[in-house]
């Protein structure tokens, strides 16, 4: 009677180690994508304060634009925007 118990804790434990295995991947990548995010809005801030862009800091349909994209894309969209921003296609 004892086999059945014992199957049953070693089916728990796989199931266990499954999910702490997804659990760690799911993290692993969600702080991939909060640094990323959060070094897209510094670098938007940095260029902002050298002077190298004009991106305003008051609530304005440009500031939302600005924050959407960087929450979406992180580097990448801070940096077109930065780029949009220097030739002057973007009005920010």
């Amino acid at each position: 009677m004892a086999i059945p118990g014992l199957f049953i804790d070693i089916i728990l434990v796989a199931v266990a180690i499954i999910i702490a295995y997804v659990l760690y991947k799911a993290l692993k990548t969600t702080k991939k994508i909060a640094v990323n995010i959060i070094v897209g809005f510094l670098l938007i801030i940095v260029t902002n304060l050298l002077g190298l862009t004009s991106i305003p800091f008051s609530f304005s349909l440009s500031t939302l634009v600005t924050i959407i994209v960087t929450a979406l894309t992180g580097v990448f969209g801070a940096l077109v925007l930065i780029i949009l921003n220097i030739f002057h296609l973007f009005p920010f």
